[in-house]
């Protein structure tokens, strides 16, 4: 089944107006991509003297916007804003709102759900939060929203890098229900919170849980970590991207490294690709950007990728038995 998006183009039609924008860039991220076209088309009727672009460039999220543009405006589809990031006056978000009901999978979510229920879910179905806590009330549970830190823009919401707004309800719920598609985000939950994690897939209307995966990712992990603690030879990633930015942290981690008899290097980059990091010829590489690049994307890569809190568990300074999921708060 596909999946229609509300792009408010009268919106950004209207704030192309008001700012008499001559040059726009629309920026997707991967899995509204296809809507490009459809999407250009259709602004290009609603402001034909403005001339519009497409970004080819991966958008990882809100944190994600091009340093340097010829544009005037660059209009991010599908992430709401980071409040803790300053606010770039070029740039406007939008949601991109899903129109698939997920009601039908969350009736059939039912039966596995507790009494206190922690829903969450990603910006595209933020706006059906009060549906679905309706609904739960019908059938006498309690649904109960989180409030995130100072990177979360609605109650509820998840980021790739931060489920705080899941960490601030974790001893007030029996289990949470992910409203949306894909495994990462509920994973995130699933390994930083120790609950239970039901998906309700608003497009298959498929309910499945992520126990299964989640036991399999963290095999993956500490076999990553193993492999790594013979390593001599570590590049530590820093990303250029602001909202992604932890020079401090990696900062720390050479120094830890350098205690433990490692040969460090710290490396600087914007998108992070197999073959930017095999030229460097290093052993493993410790990624203080985005937590998916090192457990979602590892199968790309040729050498280990360690999150920070990995690396601490290889330099024996925590344990596996207290494994975190790598957050950006």
């Amino acid at each position: 089944m596909s999946e229609e998006f509300d792009f408010e183009l009268n919106r950004v039609a209207r704030v192309i107006a008001e700012r008499n924008v001559k040059t726009a860039l629309l920026q997707f991220p991967e899995g509204l991509k296809r809507q490009a076209l459809k999407v250009k088309g259709q602004l290009v009727e609603k402001v034909p003297k403005c001339d519009i672009k497409i970004s080819g460039e991966p958008c990882y999220g809100a944190c994600d916007i091009p340093k340097t543009s010829d544009t005037e405006l660059i209009v991010n589809f599908g992430h709401l804003p980071i409040p803790n990031l300053a606010n770039v006056k070029d740039v406007i978000f939008i949601q991109a709102r899903s129109e698939a009901d997920p009601l039908p999978a969350v009736k059939e979510a039912l039966p596995r759900l507790g009494g206190r229920v922690g829903i969450v879910t990603t910006a595209q179905h933020i706006h059906k939060i009060p549906e679905i806590t309706e609904l739960l009330e019908s059938q006498c549970k309690v649904g109960v929203v989180g409030k995130g830190d100072d990177r979360i823009f609605s109650e509820g919401q998840l980021l790739g890098c931060n489920v705080s707004s899941a960490k601030s309800i974790e001893d007030k719920v029996d289990n949470f229900l992910f409203v949306g598609s894909g495994d990462f985000h509920p994973l995130a939950v699933a390994i930083a919170t120790s609950k239970e994690v039901i998906i309700a897939d608003s497009i298959s209307s498929e309910v499945r849980e992520i126990s299964e995966l989640k036991d399999k990712v963290l095999r993956q992990r500490f076999g990553a970590i193993a492999t790594a603690s013979h390593a001599k030879s570590f590049g530590i990633i820093v990303s250029t991207k602001p909202g992604q930015r932890r020079e401090e942290l990696a900062k720390d981690i050479e120094v830890k490294l350098k205690e433990a008899n490692r040969d460090t290097l710290i490396v600087e980059m914007e998108n992070i690709t197999p073959a930017k990091l095999d030229a460097f010829g290093l052993d493993v590489w410790v990624s203080t950007a985005c937590p998916r690049i090192a457990i979602d994307d590892h199968a790309r890569f040729t050498n280990p990728i360690l999150t920070p809190a990995e690396l601490e568990i290889m330099l024996g300074q925590m344990a596996w038995e207290n494994y975190l999921f790598d957050t950006i708060t």
